[in-house]
C-alpha cells in the first residue's frame, strides 16, 4: 500500500498543469545564504503542487526569483520572464507563496491578472488558499491585495515618521555630500572637509560684497577649484567638475553650511557645526535675491512715464520671464536630484505629471554656458522675442565658445524692431 505520506497518483484523462513558481524579496539581505527566504517561498509552492498532483499539477524546473526587487512596480527581470512565457504559452498556472510576493500594487496586480485571464492562466496563494479560477476567489483575492497594499502605505509613512523626527533632532540622513563636508565613518554624520571649507566661505564673501554670478565663476576658474568630489560606500569614484551658475544658486541658498537642516519648509538645528556664520549667510542671500534687482529698477527709473513703464513690463511678463522660470525650475530640479529627493528625471517627470521628455528637454537647459546662464536668470535679455525651441537648440551646443557667438547673435537679431527682423 502507497505511503500515507505520498500524494495520489494522477487521475486518468487529467490533462497537465504547468505550474510556474514565482519567488521574490524586498532586499537582498541573506540571499548569498545556501537556504533563503526564496528557497523556503519555493520550498511551499513545490510541497503544495505535489498535493496537487492527481489533479494533473507539476512543477515547471525553471526558476522565477527576484532578490532584492520592491514588489511595488513591476521592473523586475525574472517577472519579465514569467510573463514572456506565459504569453508563449509554456505556463498554466502561476504559484506564489503569499499575494503581495506578486505584487503590492492594486492597479499593477489588476494589469497582471487580466493578463493570466487573458492567456487562461490561474494563479494559485499557497498560504492563503487562494484560486482565482472561481468569483469567489477573485473577490477574497482583491481584498487581500487591498490589505496588502494599505500595509505598505502604514509603513511609508511610518518611514517619512522616523525620517522628520530624525531630521528635528538634527541628524543627516545621508545622500550626496557638499562642498566643505565629509561623511563622518565613525558617527555617521557630517564633518568638517579643512581643504574645502574655506573655498565655502570664499564663494559666501564673493556674493556677500555684490560680486555678479560671472565674476564669482571667473574667481573659481582662476584658482581650478571644482565641485565636490567623493567616493561612493561601493567605490564609485565621483570626480568635481567648473562650477556652473547652478552650483552656486544651490550653494548659496543651503542652510547646512550655517549648522542647520531643511525639511520641506522647516530648518532645524544641525547637529553638524556650521561653516560660515548666520551673519555672512544672510548678507549673501541677501545679494544674490538683488541681482536681478537692479536691471528692473534701471529699465522702470529711465522711462520719463514710469507707470507706462510698469503696465508695459506686466503686459510683457508672462513671455518676458518663460525662459527665466524654465533656467530656475531646471537649477530646481537638479538640486531635487542631488539632495535625493527623487531618484531621477523618471521621478521627476511622475512628481510633475509631464512626459520624461518634457524634462529632459528642461534639463537641458543647464549645458549652457555659466554667462548665458546668467543674463537669462538675471533677466538681461529680450526674452519676448526668443523661443525656448531656439534656446534649447543653442544647448545643444558642446562648445561653450560657439554657443556664446550664437547667443549673441540670438540677442542681436532679436534686439531689431520687428519690421527689419528677417522671417525666413
Amino acid at each position: 500500500m502507497p505511503s500515507s505520506h505520498e500524494a495520489p497518483a494522477k487521475m486518468p484523462g487529467t490533462r497537465v498543469v504547468r505550474c510556474a513558481i514565482y519567488a521574490r524579496k524586498s532586499t537582498e539581505e541573506g540571499l548569498s545564504q545556501p537556504f533563503n527566504s526564496l528557497d523556503a517561498q519555493r520550498e511551499s509552492a513545490e510541497a503544495y503542487i505535489l498535493s496537487q498532483r492527481h489533479m494533473g499539477w507539476t512543477a515547471l524546473e525553471r526558476r522565477y526569483e527576484d532578490g532584492g526587487y520592491t514588489g511595488a512596480n513591476l521592473e523586475r527581470p525574472a517577472l519579465r520572464a514569467l510573463m514572456e512565457d506565459i504569453e508563449s504559452g509554456q505556463v498554466d498556472c502561476v504559484v506564489v507563496y503569499k499575494v503581495d510576493r506578486l505584487s503590492r500594487s492594486l492597479l499593477d496586480f489588476a494589469r497582471l491578472i487580466g493578463m493570466f485571464e487573458e492567456h487562461g492562466v490561474s494563479l494559485v496563494s499557497v498560504t492563503q488558499q487562494l484560486n482565482t479560477t472561481d468569483s469567489l476567489g477573485r473577490l477574497t483575492l482583491n481584498i487581500l491585495l487591498s490589505f496588502a497594499q494599505f500595509e505598505r502605505e502604514l509603513i511609508a509613512e511610518r518611514t517619512r515618521d522616523k525620517m522628520r523626527a530624525a531630521r528635528r533632532k538634527g541628524k543627516w540622513l545621508g545622500g550626496q555630500p557638499i562642498l566643505g563636508y565629509d561623511v563622518d565613518p565613525e558617527r555617521g554624520g557630517l564633518k568638517i572637509n579643512a581643504g574645502e571649507a574655506p573655498r565655502v566661505g570664499f564663494i559666501f564673501q564673493q556674493i556677500a560684497e555684490g560680486k555678479s554670478a560671472h565674476e564669482v565663476l571667473d574667481g573659481l576658474s582662476r584658482r581650478s577649484w571644482s565641485t565636490k568630489q567623493w567616493v561612493s560606500r561601493s567605490g564609485r569614484q565621483h570626480p568635481g567638475r567648473a562650477f556652473k551658475v547652478s552650483d552656486l544658486v544651490r550653494l548659496v541658498q543651503n542652510v547646512m553650511y550655517v549648522g542647520k537642516l531643511r525639511d520641506g519648509e522647516q530648518i532645524y538645528q544641525g547637529a553638524h557645526a556650521g561653516i560660515i556664520d548666520a551673519e555672512l549667510w544672510e548678507r549673501a542671500n541677501t545679494a544674490f535675491k538683488r541681482w536681478r534687482a537692479p536691471a528692473r529698477d534701471q529699465s522702470r527709473n529711465s522711462s520719463p512715464n514710469g507707470t507706462a513703464e510698469r503696465k508695459a513690463e506686466v503686459s510683457q511678463r508672462p513671455s518676458v520671464t518663460r525662459i527665466s522660470r524654465l533656467l530656475a525650475l531646471a537649477l530646481k530640479m537638479e538640486q531635487m536630484i542631488q539632495e535625493g529627493t527623487v531618484k531621477n528625471y523618471s521621478g521627476l517627470a511622475h512628481l510633475g505629471q509631464v512626459s520624461r521628455a518634457r524634462i529632459t528637454q528642461v534639463m537641458n537647459l543647464l549645458q549652457l554656458a555659466p554667462d548665458i546662464q546668467e543674463e537669462i536668470l538675471l533677466g538681461n535679455t529680450p526674452e519676448d522675442r526668443l523661443r525656448e525651441s531656439a534656446i534649447r537648440k543653442l544647448s545643444g551646443v558642446v562648445l561653450w565658445s560657439e554657443q556664446r557667438d550664437r547667443w549673441h547673435a540670438l540677442l542681436r537679431a532679436a534686439s531689431k524692431p520687428p519690421a527689419l527682423r528677417c522671417c525666413c
